[in-house]
């Protein structure tokens, strides 16, 4: 179990409990953050706070003091490759970026699909991807959003 503040960016995740002041949690309620609802964690502004969720198809933005408050769980594994371990294999399923940035990620010969292993996530990411070895900043790394297949 983790908090809402928590997840990664793109991910999924489902709505377990609220654990805020009574007045906070009726907002919060009538915003949509319901137990059992999923909620989509979109963006974050630059400074990391407030954050953007899609709650019941509509964008919510929330401060971290309230997104604490409610506790989750990830409905899918899927995680930015900026927090993938090293020495296993991803997947690519999603990217969170533009059309310059998909055609950078074509340059570097990833694609939805393609699938990574991880040698490093110390000072960006190093990957290895079809035999060569490819080095991303986290920034890139974390608009991939990966799962993991193995070993």
């Amino acid at each position: 179990m983790m908090k809402l503040s928590e997840a990664p960016i793109g991910t999924t995740v489902e709505v377990t409990r609220l654990n805020l002041p009574p007045d906070v949690e009726s907002k919060i309620l009538s915003l949509g953050f319901v137990p059992g609802t999923r909620v989509e964690v979109v963006k974050e502004a630059p400074l990391g706070d407030p954050r953007v969720y899609r709650v019941m198809g509509k964008m919510v933005t929330l401060r971290k003091e309230e997104a604490e408050g409610i506790e989750v769980i990830p409905v899918e594994s899927v995680v930015p490759l900026s927090l993938a371990k090293p020495g296993e294999i991803y997947e690519v399923v999603r990217f969170l970026g533009g059309g310059m940035f998909l055609m950078r990620m074509r340059n570097f010969g990833i694609n939805i699909g393609t699938r990574v292993r991880v040698l490093s996530n110390f000072r960006g990411v190093s990957l290895k991807i079809n035999g060569r070895i490819a080095r991303l900043g986290h920034g890139m790394a974390g608009k991939i959003l990966v799962r993991r297949i193995g070993r």
